[in-house]
């Protein structure tokens, strides 16, 4: 019996609409509709968004708003955002903060990278200085949206997982990984416009591999003084890195006798060693532990998970959890961040509601036949029995 869960529907007698052009007008307009509603007690809130975007703070502002506690400490509302026709920039990042994301059939999403408008001439200095400027606001986005879409992305993963054995049945390769039976899965499930945007992300994904393989390996392959106690200059690592991905670019491009280092190689260097610490930055980070513990028990054996258990120490044992897990999701994880970084890239990069479901960025589309956690949880004989998914973080007033 389906008993309707409130964490994952949508009440429109406790909801904030927005509506139009995301600034400090419409900030200024929601703040008391938002207290208001906190003030009357700690259920969840739903943001309706049909937006073009707008201000990047004010959207800020009215997250900052919505995920507040109170003077009771108590956990912050759980947010339900829904796009009713269209979510793009700044809108469609708030649509992605919500704990249950949900789009109406027809919507659209829309990503892009960061902007900068410029009414002053710009010259070689302020160039650079506005290039790297948006290229960190490009990656702080991707990351933020992975943080925030990352359960969506990893129940997408776990919930296709039936499908694998017909994928590698199909392509009569039974040598495939779950991550290219997922990817190849994935891909099946997407529009034109998305499938474009998709290969990009494999490729941007399989450059990783390239790098880490080429590039990284070789740089720390056989140095000494990686072993020893107090570590190298910085500098000092990434000039190894920068000398190996020198040498690769070379021999990636024999062959083509007008190709140069001024010609284009400068910046294919600066691409290679930008994308290669973000491969690093994601797999290293805090955030990736979190997942492994949080997600794990779908990749461990029963054996794995008895040694894992027998291990006394809380600490020592997460540590261990980590390090077994860590070789499953790696390249799974890493995919999800070079996704990110796609849509975080580029002037217009459009989804249908359906793919943005099936990429892992929303939840729910409204009216589909589609395996989601609401129809999960609601189908749960006992509310108090496990769930065979795992369940989002309980949100913390600390958020």
């Amino acid at each position: 019996m389906i008993v309707p869960d409130p964490n994952y529907r949508p009440n429109p007698l406790r909801a904030v609409y927005v509506l139009g052009r995301i600034d400090q007008q419409m900030a200024d307009r929601l703040t008391p509709q938002i207290l208001r509603l906190q003030h009357a007690n700690r259920e969840p809130i739903t943001v309706y968004i049909d937006s073009r975007g707008g201000d990047v703070a004010a959207q800020e502002l009215i997250l900052r708003l919505l995920n507040a506690s109170n003077q009771d400490s108590e956990p912050p509302c759980q947010l339900i955002t829904v796009v009713t026709n269209r979510a793009a920039s700044a809108a469609a990042d708030l649509l992605s903060a919500g704990d249950y994301a949900i789009a109406y059939p027809e919507s659209t999403l829309l990503y892009h990278g960061s902007r900068q408008p410029v009414l002053d001439p710009v010259t070689v200095e302020y160039g650079s200085a506005l290039t790297e400027s948006l290229k960190m606001s490009n990656h702080q986005s991707a990351m933020d949206l992975a943080r925030r879409a990352e359960g969506r992305f990893m129940f997408r993963f776990v919930t296709s997982r039936a499908e694998f054995p017909a994928v590698r049945q199909r392509l009569s390769n039974s040598s495939l990984t779950d991550l290219e039976s997922f990817l190849e899965f994935t891909s099946s499930q997407l529009s034109t416009r998305a499938s474009k945007l998709f290969r990009r992300a494999r490729d941007r994904h399989h450059r990783y591999d390239e790098l880490v393989a080429k590039c990284l390996v070789k740089a720390f392959k056989g140095r000494k003084y990686l072993s020893k106690a107090t570590p190298p200059p910085p500098a000092k690592v990434q000039a190894a890195v920068m000398q190996k991905i020198i040498d690769f670019e070379v021999q990636e491009h024999k062959k083509d006798a007008s190709w140069t280092f001024f010609n284009g190689g400068i910046a294919r260097l600066s691409e290679g060693f930008l994308l290669l610490q973000e491969y690093i930055v994601s797999t290293q980070s805090q955030q990736f532990k979190n997942l492994c513990e949080r997600w794990g028990h779908f990749v461990l054996t029963r054996q794995e998970t008895d040694e894992l258990n027998a291990i006394a120490s809380a600490a020592a044992r997460r540590s261990a959890r980590v390090e077994k897990v860590s070789p499953h999701f790696a390249p799974l994880w890493s995919f999800f961040v070079a996704l990110c970084h796609t849509l975080q890239e580029g002037e217009e990069n459009y989804l249908m509601a359906l793919d943005a479901f099936w990429l892992g960025l929303i939840d729910e589309v409204l009216g589909q036949d589609l395996r989601t956690r609401r129809i999960l949880m609601e189908a749960r004989p006992d509310p108090e029995a496990q769930s065979p998914v795992a369940e989002p973080e309980q949100r913390s007033a600390g958020r």
